[in-house]
């Protein structure tokens, strides 16, 4: 049980997220936090109380007490007291922090929404050294992150929207899987169901985009596995698709086929007789050992014959997906399956921290310890190859109970970027989602309204109805935003 007491600012949301990276829900914790701002300097005293012992910390920031920026000041006042916790709680508990106290999913936007303030990069730098305590390693891919995202981002066009298309089956369902999927030996019997209400779907989004007077920019099938359809349901979909939107203005057209033991080539053949110019192939590892501890059905070869077959039907991009930190694996196995996934040579690779859900238990012991340390050497491998082979860090992303406390990047190669994916961690462009599972953003300036489909396929199929009225309410958004 953690109890939190704070004196002269509070942010408690901020404390729970950095307290439960070192303490678990049943053990009892004591923290408090003394803050005061004066003569142009914060000041946090912050003790740690356990059962154990107790640990302290005293934390001092310079900072002018007449800044203007409220929105800076409220982020110093909360990372201050974070900060202050954490370098306290570090005595007791050697969690590793390279992001220091940036409890955010999107670091590279940190540093966009900066830059749009004013601030010069040097003094973003600052901000995020001194007031955030992340480590210089870690700036330099935020900045050269958000110097690629910009690029991007300054190429949308107005009057676009995105389109994402959620398909929830998969083969099986994968132990580190927190997507949205279900395991198609249960729900295989709804597909034919799902797919023919997904056409309806599809039928009315083109009629509110239409309303909206939006064309579509980009186009994303994802899931779950969308190949673990049969090709003439792919068929069915791209069809539709083909028939009420234009592709032709598309800037790209991606479709997931994670598992390579779902990819055939008539499935691929679907796909590029349907538009999709972009594949993903994922082999998370390149282990078998792995790969069965893991529940993937799949094997090394497999993957490799899978992205051959792609290459040989077309797709000019195609992205890999690899995991560091699987259980069971070291520095060694990891760098392995990169070194076998860059022989293939796919245009983008990404890179995920194996996000650890019931981290509480694992966290603490010194396995965890030794795993940050590995985790380390995993990811600044990764950045090292990449740039070798000329693929660099162009999206990234953060989330909670993440291995090593770390990141997850997507690196390409010149030219081959995805729009698709830089527009969904940065929302600065509406995406209308579809299908199970999607989320839809309608972005009007730096305000977001979300609507929600129903994750599970049994659910889509039986509040239908209830689907399409999300499509009115999207419409009513649009409008009501754009009359301001």
């Amino acid at each position: 049980m953690m109890i939190l007491i704070q004196n002269g600012h509070r942010c408690e949301r901020q404390m729970r997220i950095f307290g439960r990276l070192f303490f678990s829900d049943d053990e009892y914790t004591l923290i408090t936090t003394h803050f005061t701002h004066e003569n142009d300097k914060i000041s946090v005293y912050a003790t740690v109380l356990t059962d154990d012992d107790v640990y302290f910390y005293d934390y001092a920031l310079d900072f002018p007490n007449n800044t203007a920026d409220a929105s800076l000041v409220r982020k110093t006042y909360d990372a201050a007291c974070a900060l202050a916790f954490c370098k306290a709680a570090q005595k007791m508990r050697p969690v590793s922090l390279p992001w220091g106290v940036m409890s955010g999913v999107r670091p590279a936007k940190v540093v966009r929404q900066f830059s749009e303030s004013g601030y010069t990069d040097l003094q973003i730098r600052g901000i995020l050294s001194k007031i955030y305590g992340a480590s210089e390693e870690k700036i330099d891919l935020a900045f050269e992150v958000a110097k690629r995202e910009k690029l991007l981002l300054s190429e949308i066009e107005e009057n676009t929207v995105s389109l994402y298309i959620g398909i929830p089956f998969c083969p099986t369902r994968c132990l580190y899987c927190s997507f949205v999927s279900t395991d198609v030996r249960v729900s295989g019997k709804y597909m034919d169901e799902f797919v023919r209400l997904l056409l309806l779907e599809i039928d009315k989004t083109a009629e509110i985009m239409k309303k909206m007077n939006v064309t579509a920019d980009n186009i994303y099938i994802g899931g779950g596995t969308p190949t673990t359809l049969s090709a003439c349901q792919l068929t069915m979909i791209f069809d539709k698709i083909k028939e009420r939107f234009d592709i032709s203005a598309l800037k790209e057209y991606t479709i997931e086929a994670g598992r390579p033991d779902t990819i055939t080539p008539e499935r691929l053949s679907s796909a590029r007789k349907g538009g999709a110019n972009r594949i993903s192939i994922n082999p998370q590892t390149m282990n078998d050992d792995t790969l069965r501890r893991v529940g993937r059905a799949h094997s090394s070869e497999m993957t490799r014959q899978a992205f051959y077959m792609a290459r040989n039907a077309g797709f000019e991009t195609i992205n890999m997906d690899l995991i560091a930190g699987l259980p069971g694996e070291t520095s060694k196995d990891f760098c392995h399956s990169l070194d076998e996934v860059i022989k293939l040579n796919p245009e983008n690779i990404t890179v995920h921290s194996l996000c650890v859900k019931r981290a509480a238990d694992f966290r603490h012991t010194q396995n965890a310890l030794a795993e940050s340390g590995e985790m380390n050497k995993m990811l600044n491998y990764a950045y090292k190859i990449m740039r070798q082979t000329e693929r660099f860090p162009y999206y990234m992303y953060r989330q909670k109970n993440m291995s090593g406390n770390l990141e997850n990047v997507g690196y390409a190669k010149e030219g081959h970027m995805s729009v698709y994916n830089v527009n969904i961690m940065e929302e600065v462009q509406t995406i209308i989602a579809m299908g199970g599972g999607g989320s839809s953003k309608v972005v009007c300036g730096t305000h977001i309204d979300r609507v929600f489909n129903f994750k599970d396929p049994v659910e889509y199929i039986r509040r239908f109805e209830e689907i399409l009225e999300k499509k009115n309410e999207i419409l009513k958004l649009w409008e009501e935003r754009n009359k301001k």
